[in-house]
């Protein structure tokens, strides 16, 4: 692939995308689907430079056997400038490799895993902010309760969260459970009370989280809950979810008062009606925001090059592009000079009253 491949005046700017459209996982499709959205607006009013956008996503089902196919028949079949938010850490490490061999631009892949983010890649980021950073905000937050838990689950995912949740902690979580596949968590939310407690940070999928903080209502055991997906707790766990904290880099879609997310839910009722709007979807319009920035900053008739020197001007010492923010996002991105995350913060969120608010 030639890095100095250019999309000419007029031509559409084309992007590739693997990610789970069907399958257990097809809930992470839908942050294609509003970046689709965001892009039909976008277009309608001209475009970038005078080019639409197109998302051409292939569905490999969160299957990691899969991946390596769709993303060949896409290169085949389309004249991608590169690929735009590929979903999951298993997934794409199939095809990262391939990716940068090629300097193909791979941004914003749906991950924060370590995996992921070392060693530096110069044609890629990840969307997320890394699992370790958002596990090391959370430890500084309960650092000073003097016994504390966690269940997640026994992969390099979970590790990675444990890594930094004890980093944050200042020491070594005094109950830890690893969860195999399809194990229930019930049992591990016992053992957290007999271990005394005060304190878990469960990061597991939302249900599972939502099983946790109900199973141990059901026991009266109420520890400060702390969690790794925010995303539907409120509507799964109603009163019991109110002061549950977490940290993300968005806002999200239970903020209903915040005009972006009245936004946000306008744009899909008009776009996307079928998808219902929910963080994953939040998260696909700011990174379809994010992508239109980045190509307005590489200019009319951009080449891979162009895209990727427009990614470095996201940095702490660029004081002629300003501070650009979506609204929909609480942080601003900031390339890493030295690591392909572009989201190095988070903000506390505290479930209040129905929404999410930031923890003091």
């Amino acid at each position: 692939m030639d890095p100095a491949f250019m999309v000419a005046p007029g031509e559409p700017i084309r992007f590739g995308c693997h990610a789970p459209l069907s399958g257990p996982m097809a809930m992470f499709g839908e942050i294609a689907t509003a970046a689709q959205a965001l892009f039909a607006e976008v277009n309608a009013a001209g475009g970038v430079h005078g080019h639409a956008i197109e998302l051409i996503v292939g569905d490999d089902r969160y299957d990691p056997a899969a991946t390596p196919g769709v993303v060949e028949r896409l290169l085949a079949e389309h004249k991608l400038l590169g690929f735009l938010m590929c979903v999951g850490t298993p997934p794409h490490l199939t095809v990262i490799e391939r990716l940068t061999a090629a300097q193909i631009p791979d941004l914003a892949v749906v991950t924060g895993a370590s995996s992921m983010a070392e060693p530096a890649r110069p044609n890629m980021f990840v969307a997320n902010v890394p699992y370790e950073a958002n596990g090391r905000a959370l430890g500084r937050h309960v650092a000073e309760v003097a016994c504390v838990g966690a269940i997640t689950y026994d992969t390099d995912f979970g590790r990675d969260w444990i890594a930094g949740f004890a980093a944050g902690l200042g020491r070594t979580p005094e109950c830890v459970q690893w969860l195999g596949p399809g194990e229930a968590i019930e049992p591990a939310v016992e053992r957290m009370e007999a271990a005394g407690a005060a304190a878990v940070l469960a990061v597991v999928r939302p249900e599972q989280e939502a099983q946790a903080v109900r199973h141990a209502a059901s026991r009266g055991f109420r520890p400060r809950w702390l969690v790794g997906f925010v995303d539907g707790l409120d509507a799964m766990l109603g009163a019991l979810g109110e002061g549950i904290v977490g940290s993300h880099w968005l806002h999200m879609a239970e903020g209903a008062d915040l005009p972006a997310i009245a936004a946000h839910r306008a744009l899909m009722a008009r776009r996307a009606p079928r998808s219902e709007v929910t963080g994953t979807t939040v998260g696909g319009q700011a990174l379809a925001e994010l992508t239109v920035e980045l190509l307005r900053r590489a200019g009319p008739s951009p080449t891979r090059t162009a895209v990727l020197a427009a990614l470095d001007t996201f940095n702490n010492n660029n004081n002629n592009k300003g501070d650009w923010r979506s609204p929909l996002m609480r942080v601003s991105p900031r390339k890493d000079p030295r690591r392909p995350v572009i989201f190095g913060e988070v903000a506390l969120l505290r479930l209040t009253a129905g929404a999410w608010v930031e923890a003091p």
